[in-house]
Order: structure tokens, then C-alpha cells, then sequence
């Protein structure tokens, strides 16, 4: 997909200790230029772990934040974006009021992603950070609300672990604020150490392959117990933490702040992620971890980048996906001849219209992926089968895709028959404004595909595209006169219509 010379683009992360905005100038997909750092101190997990609520002032806080970052967003001339809420967010039961009023308060959509997400994106940070100096075995994200985990082989992760040992979580859990005494200190290590013996291998780190910590408090506590630089990368040395745990944790929220030159907020939750690490240190024999200095919020700015031009994401794997989807389907007795002739049929749209629509090769994964699904519903019942596929789909499991791409799969065959996206609906409302447009773009060809096989005989045999500004073309193959199949396509065709302003015109070759 084509951009501009310079586009601006940026990332939120409302994570549970504080959020944060960066703006970035893209030259290039692996090229961008910071521009604007910014980060509030709003604590979202205050009451959203003991309470499960938000509080209005909470609500109306964040609100002003959003409004502010989207000033600061369009003095930069931002063109794209994603926001994502983790942790606390997901565990608030009014996180719809949350996501309603930032966007009517900045026109934001506030995205609230899962642990399998917030956890892969993670990844996607540091794997661009550390790029081929080292190989991490274990990557480990300790936020607010919750400790993540992956495990990972030559980049590709085989197992992502989320454990309820934030640092906000635990110090309401433990009322552990300010000072903390040494038995107040044992019961946070020893809740520490009953999660990981209950969730995580008990495995010595491999002495090459060092483990990444992330995070602002691996940031901090970096900075008070170093460690010497591994291939040019700041490390924390986990004994020597381990030594300067009891001057950490005896300390209150201000002499923190006074003795380690540190905000408040990092103040408040420093001593909960200093037990947290020493534990893991022990509990893997680890002597020191790496600390690149990445989160969430570089993973969503790399991801807006990727977008920007079309590239996959690095942990989509479409050849299990494809099989995935076909076993999935078979199970459900689909239409094989007829899944697969609509499938050929919108790949071929999609590749002969991609200087219309402009998706890239992700896209192209998830409409092949909709058109081999698009009937699952049937299993269920005719009428209303999209529907039902939706569901279907949405709760398969379907491995080689991440769950916000089981999502946009799902949307598309929602939306294939005739309703059109709505962000009425639940899944579609979740996704970003950028897939959105990729969606309707999806579902326009889909629909068109499937009308051309709407007899299920494969009657349709060949299809060329042919464009100018204001009309395209469909010259279409046909083993013998359909104009059933010529009315139904023009039909379906009026999406396409809508989306790109131009007129589809149908011409049967003889």
C-alpha cells in the first residue's frame, strides 16, 4: 500500500498506572522518527481490581486526557492510530461507559484488548528493539494489572502466559502503600512465589539467550541495581536487586521518590515490582535480565506503522490458518466446491482491485479465510446463517491467528450477506478505524464473489477487472447464460459502490 512521503502516526496505551501517547514521523516501514512522548499519571486500576468498577471521577478524568492527546493528535497532523486500554479495562465491569465517552469526548476509539493481545504486542516491541543482536527465550511484561509472560523459539512465541501479579493489583490486594514491613514483604513474595510454581516451569535460563524484562519499573529498578551491558543493551542485575531489596521496600512513598529520583506513581508500586522480580530471579536462576526499555506502546506504534504498509503481522501464520480454517469448516459439512470457487473468485477481485482498495497481504489472508467460512452458519440454521457464522467463527479455535484477526474474519462473514458494518455490533465496534475501512472493503468483494457462485454449479469460470475513474468493469466467464447470476452480482455489487464512488457495470464474455 502506498504513502506518502512522511505520514504521522501514534499510539495509546491506557495502561493501569498511567497513559501514554507517542506521535512518530514514518519514512519507511522499518523507519520513524519520535516525535512527541507523553504519558499522564491517572491510575486506572485504582478500585478496578477490588471494586471491578470504574469510579465517575476515574471516567471523567481519563475523558480530559483523550480530548488533550487528540488536541496534541491533530496539531501533529496525525493520519493514523490505534489506542488500546490492558489490564484494568478489562476487568472493570462499565468498560463499555469508559470506551463510550472517550469517544465522545475525543472522537477516540479506545480499543480493550485481551492478555493474548497485550502480550503479543509486547513481543512485537522488544523482537524490533533487540533485532538479531540476541534471540530472547522469555520475554516478561509486568504491568498494573497483571505479569506476562512468552515463551518464544527463533521469535515465534509457543506459549504467553498472564498472571494476576501487577503491581497496582497486589498493592491494593495487600494494602502494601508506603513503607513496607518484613512480613508484609513475605506475604507479597510468597503470593509471588505460589503463582509461578502454580503457572510457570521452574527452568534455568539459558545463559545465551537471556530473558527481557519490560515495563517502567524494570526502567526504574534498572537504574538502581545495573547490571554491565550485554551486546550494548542495559540489563538488570537481579542479585544485586536482591541486595537492595530491604532499602527498596522500607522505604516510604516520599523517600522513594527522594533516594531514587522517581515520580510518585513509580514511587507507589516500585517496592511490589522489585519482590516480583527477585522472585522470578530466583525461581529461574537468572543473574540478570535484559532491558530494552519497550512496552505496549512501542508494539502498537510498530503495528500502525506495519499498517501503513500493508505488512503482516509476525505472528500470523497463514498456512496453519488456511488448514485451520478448512478443517473447521469440513466439521460443519460446508460446501466445499462452492466455499472454494468464492474464495478463488474474491482473491481474484481483490488482487485485480488493489490500487482501489489498498489493503495488503494481511488482508488478502482474512478475505481468503471469510470466504472459505462464509457459510459455517448453516450448520446452525439458514436463516440468519450470518449471524450464527459469526458466532461460530468468533469462538473457533483456529490456530495461526491472533484473536483480533479470528475477529475481523468473524466480521466479514457477518457482514457478506446484506447488512453492512455497523458499529452497533460488538465485534466490528472493537476493531480500529483502519481495519474498519479494511472490512467494508472485504465484505464488498466477498459479496460479490459469492453472488457469482450463487447457483453453487461454479458457473462462473473466469473474471477480469477492468477500471477508469468512475467505473469498473466486471467481464465475466460463464459456462453457460446465468442472468439470475448477472442480476445477483449487480445486486451485491452496490457496497462496492458505496465504498469507492463508482459504478460497477457487468459484461458477460462470450
Amino acid at each position: 500500500m502506498g504513502v506518502e512521503r512522511t505520514t504521522n502516526v501514534a499510539a495509546i496505551d491506557a495502561g493501569s498506572n498511567a497513559i501514554r501517547l507517542v506521535i512518530a514521523r514514518v519514512k519507511s516501514p522499518n523507519t520513524y522518527h519520535e516525535l512527541k512522548n507523553d504519558r499522564v499519571a491517572l491510575r486506572l486500576g485504582h478500585d478496578a481490581y477490588t471494586q471491578r468498577q470504574f469510579d465517575a471521577h476515574t471516567i471523567d478524568q481519563v475523558a480530559e486526557v483523550f480530548r488533550r492527546f487528540k488536541s496534541r493528535m491533530n496539531q501533529y497532523d496525525v493520519q493514523r492510530y490505534r489506542a488500546v486500554a490492558t489490564s484494568a479495562a478489562r476487568e472493570a465491569r462499565n468498560q463499555r461507559t469508559l470506551v463510550e465517552r472517550v469517544f465522545r469526548s475525543s472522537g477516540i476509539r479506545l480499543e480493550i484488548i485481551d492478555a493474548a493481545e497485550e502480550a503479543r504486542l509486547v513481543r512485537l516491541a522488544v523482537l524490533a528493539a533487540v533485532g538479531d543482536r540476541i534471540s530472547p527465550r522469555t520475554i516478561v511484561d509486568l504491568g498494573g494489572g497483571s505479569l506476562q509472560v512468552s515463551r518464544l523459539e527463533e521469535g515465534a512465541a509457543t506459549e504467553s502466559i498472564s498472571l494476576p501479579l501487577g503491581t497496582v493489583r497486589m498493592l491494593e490486594q495487600f494494602e502494601a502503600q508506603g513503607a513496607l514491613s518484613t512480613p508484609a514483604v513475605g506475604r507479597v513474595r510468597e503470593w509471588v512465589l505460589t503463582m509461578l510454581r502454580r503457572f510457570l516451569p521452574n527452568e534455568p535460563a539459558a545463559p545465551h539467550s537471556p530473558a527481557v524484562f519490560c515495563g517502567g519499573n524494570a526502567e526504574a529498578l534498572q537504574l538502581i541495581a545495573p547490571g554491565a551491558k550485554s551486546r550494548g543493551m542495559r540489563t538488570l542485575d537481579l542479585g544485586r536487586l536482591r541486595r537492595k531489596l530491604a532499602g527498596i521496600t522500607a522505604r516510604d512513598v516520599q523517600q522513594r521518590m527522594d533516594t531514587f529520583l522517581v515520580r510518585r506513581d513509580r514511587a507507589d508500586v516500585m517496592a511490589i515490582a522489585a519482590v516480583v522480580f527477585v522472585a522470578l530471579g530466583r525461581w529461574w536462576n537468572l543473574p540478570r535480565a535484559l532491558v530494552p526499555g519497550v512496552g505496549v506502546k512501542e508494539g502498537v506504534l510498530s503495528e500502525v506503522v506495519r499498517s501503513l504498509y500493508g505488512a503482516e503481522s509476525p505472528d500470523f501464520q497463514p498456512d496453519r490458518a488456511l488448514t485451520a480454517a478448512r478443517r473447521f469448516a469440513s466439521l460443519l459439512h460446508y460446501d466445499e466446491r462452492h466455499c472454494e470457487k468464492v474464495r478463488q473468485l474474491a482473491l481474484s477481485l481483490f488482487d485485480q482491485l488493489r490500487l482501489l482498495h489498498g489493503a495488503g497481504s494481511e488482508m488478502r489472508r482474512i478475505l481468503e479465510l471469510s470466504a472459505l467460512l462464509h457459510d459455517v452458519g448453516h450448520a446452525v440454521r439458514k436463516e440468519g446463517h450470518h449471524k450464527h457464522g459469526e458466532y461460530l467463527v468468533r469462538n473457533a479455535e483456529l490456530a495461526g491467528l491472533t484473536d483480533r484477526q479470528r475477529n475481523m474474519v468473524a466480521c466479514v462473514v457477518r457482514y457478506h450477506s446484506q447488512s453492512e458494518p455497523s458499529t452497533d455490533h460488538k465485534v466490528y465496534a472493537s476493531l480500529r478505524a483502519p481495519e474498519q475501512r479494511d472490512i467494508r472493503a472485504l465484505v464488498s468483494l466477498l459479496r460479490i464473489a459469492d453472488r457469482l457462485d450463487s447457483d453453487h454449479r461454479q458457473t462462473v469460470t473466469g473474471l477480469r477487472v477492468h477500471r477508469n475513474s468512475r467505473e469498473i468493469t466486471l467481464k465475466i466467464k460463464m459456462r453457460r447464460a446465468s442472468d439470475l447470476i448477472l442480476w445477483g452480482t449487480q445486486r451485491g455489487a452496490a457496497l462496492l459502490e458505496k465504498e469507492f464512488g463508482c459504478k460497477v457495470r457487468l459484461e458477460r464474455l462470450v
